[in-house]
């Protein structure tokens, strides 16, 4: 078992994320809680090794997955498979949050380089 103290908050330009559960050994090996603020975006980008899921708690916003944009809001789930390309637009003025299920995760294969 792999404890994770969920009070340490990884800061992007316009979001955070905590990791909630980590372990490399499992297939789904990565959940994290993700915040996007008002007007802010993860730019679309893809990943090598990386499945996603991502299950919207609050607010909504606009996904782009392929080119393709669509809202997503709470109780939404959206699976992106790797390679795809995706990101996210919050064009509210209220915090937009999400929680991220990483499959095949491997370190090195992510948003934040």
């Amino acid at each position: 078992m792999q404890r994770i103290n969920h009070n340490n908050w990884i800061k992007g330009k316009s979001y955070q994320k905590r990791i909630l559960i980590g372990d490399l050994k499992k297939k789904i090996n990565l959940i994290e809680d993700v915040i996007i603020i008002p007007k802010g975006e993860i730019p679309c980008h893809s990943h090598e090794f990386t499945d996603e899921i991502f299950y919207i708690t609050e607010n909504s916003a606009i996904m782009i997955v392929n080119n393709e944009e669509f809202e997503v809001k709470p109780g939404d789930m959206i699976y992106v498979d790797k390679n795809e390309s995706h990101g996210f637009r919050n064009e509210s003025d209220k915090e937009f949050k999400m929680i991220m299920f990483k499959i095949n995760f491997q370190k090195g294969d992510s948003y934040l380089k």
